[in-house]
């Protein structure tokens, strides 16, 4: 598939190939989701904490909705719960070269991470 519109690669792959999709079940999954208040996007998280560390994402939204949540996914199987002291929008925009005009996709990341934060928080609580 030609990246026609622009994108920069490191969305376009994840877009165009997006490890981590899907959903995870079970007691110890842990999911969240968030939405873009500039566009009608939605990011859900799935977390398995565990020794091995599982994560799947699910979006509704433009390429770089889809790359934000494989490359979060991504983050938090290979790095586990240390990941979420990282994560933020700026890491976020960084990492994939989102552009300005998709900025409000990296807040919704953000959120979604917050959201699972604070999800965790409460559990052991």
């Amino acid at each position: 598939m030609d990246n026609v519109f622009g994108y920069p690669d490191a969305v376009w792959r994840r877009f165009v190939s997006p490890e981590r999709a899907g959903g995870l079940d079970g007691h110890d999954v842990v999911r969240v989701r968030a939405r873009s208040p500039a566009a009608s996007f939605v990011l859900e998280l799935s977390f398995a904490a565990g020794p091995v560390p599982r994560a799947r994402f699910r979006a509704l939204g433009c390429p770089v909705t889809i790359a934000v949540g494989a490359w979060l996914a991504e983050r938090l199987e290979t790095q586990g719960l240390r990941a979420l002291r990282e994560l933020d929008a700026p890491a976020i925009r960084a990492a994939l070269e989102i552009p300005d005009e998709r900025a409000h996709c990296a807040f919704m990341g953000e959120d979604a991470i917050r959201a699972l934060e604070a999800e965790l928080k409460s559990r052991v609580a």
